[in-house]
This record gives structure tokens, C-alpha cells and sequence, in this order.
């Protein structure tokens, strides 16, 4: 990988290697900068590359069951310093299918509905970034050894605080029909008397 010493994922790493068996927080992480210098935004993404695609051990609180620690929902753990190609495994996430799910559910967590144009509720001053989430957990593609060629209707958008919270457990994205049910009486008062005014 070039300019991995000066790349995000580089330093992640040697942060992760200076504490092996360590909690590493998700706000040290966030301070740590790219090439350019500057912080990057998709930084936990970054990790997950070092998990999935570089084989690295490392945990979080999703994981605290298998591993006996008790990890926040804030903190991960490197377990071993050199990676494992074993535990590599691909994705199946791309660009052109990120543009795809995300262009689909018209760039809007199908989780809670925040948008990019939301502020995050645990990062002030950060927007809101969208992921892209499997329907079917990830794990469960790998245990079962499904072999198919992934599509966009294998993935739903998910936001940065749903997808660092969720569980790896399938999906089920949340519907606009789901969002008038648990809306407050006056929304569901005017969608009401709009959809009256159109049909009627």
C-alpha cells in the first residue's frame, strides 16, 4: 500500500500496534489524519479494512461475548500484532454499488432517516455519514459460505450511529409506513389530511 506510514490506515495501525490488547477509543481515532494531514471523516470504514480486508484481529463490543472483554460501544482492540489471512474476507462492497443503495433510498439512513444534512448527536460539529450495512449480516454470509455475486439489493444505507450500533444481525430496513406510525399525532394529522385532499 503506498504512503502507508503517512496514510489513515497506516496510523491507525501503529496506534493499534503501540497497544495490542488495549482499548483504542473511537475518538482517538477520529484525530488521527490522512495524507492530506487532515482528519477523514470515514475513519471507522478504515478500520473495518484492517479487520475484513487485511486479516487484523481486532474487536469491539460486538465481540465482547467471544472474547470475554467488556468493550464500550466506543472502543476497539487489536488482538494480535500481525494479521491473520484466514479472517480476510471481502465485503462485497464497491463504489459503483455504494452509489447504487445510497442513489436507492435517496441518500437517507433507512435505520432512524438522518441524512448528511443531520448533525451527529455524539460528534458535535461532524455531519452525519452514510454507510453502506448488509441486509443479511455479513458474519452469517460467511458461515453459510454464500458464494453470490452481491448487488445493490444486498445492502441498505445506514448512518454512521446505526451502523457503529447495530448489532450483526440481519436488517430490516424501517419503512415509510413504519415512520407514520410512530410519528407524532399532528404529522400523521397533516400526512392524513393530505392524502385526503389527493384522493378524495
Amino acid at each position: 500500500m503506498p504512503n502507508l506510514q503517512k496514510s489513515y490506515i497506516g496510523k491507525a495501525l501503529s496506534l493499534f500496534q503501540s497497544r495490542i490488547g488495549e482499548p483504542v477509543t473511537s475518538e482517538e481515532l477520529a484525530q488521527l489524519t490522512g495524507t492530506k494531514g487532515k482528519p477523514i471523516s470515514h475513519n471507522i470504514r478504515r478500520i473495518f479494512e484492517l479487520r475484513d480486508e487485511m486479516g487484523y484481529n481486532i474487536v469491539n463490543h460486538k465481540d465482547n461475548k467471544k472474547t470475554g472483554l467488556n468493550l464500550k460501544i466506543n472502543e476497539w482492540v487489536l488482538l494480535a500484532k500481525d494479521p491473520d489471512p484466514n479472517r480476510i474476507r471481502s465485503r462485497g462492497i464497491n463504489k459503483r454499488i455504494m452509489f447504487e443503495v445510497f442513489s436507492r433510498d435517496n441518500f437517507t439512513c433507512k435505520t432512524c432517516g438522518r441524512t448528511p444534512e443531520d448533525d451527529d448527536p455524539f460528534k458535535p460539529g461532524h455531519k452525519i455519514i452514510l454507510h453502506v450495512g448488509h441486509k443479511l449480516a455479513h458474519k452469517r454470509n460467511i458461515e453459510n459460505a454464500i458464494t453470490k455475486v452481491l448487488t445493490k439489493d444486498d445492502f441498505v444505507t445506514m448512518c454512521n450511529v446505526c451502523n457503529e450500533g447495530a448489532k450483526n444481525t440481519d436488517l430490516k430496513p424501517i419503512t415509510l409506513f413504519d415512520r407514520v406510525k410512530d410519528a407524532d399525532k399532528e404529522t400523521q394529522k397533516n400526512i392524513y389530511d393530505f392524502l385526503k385532499h389527493k384522493f378524495i
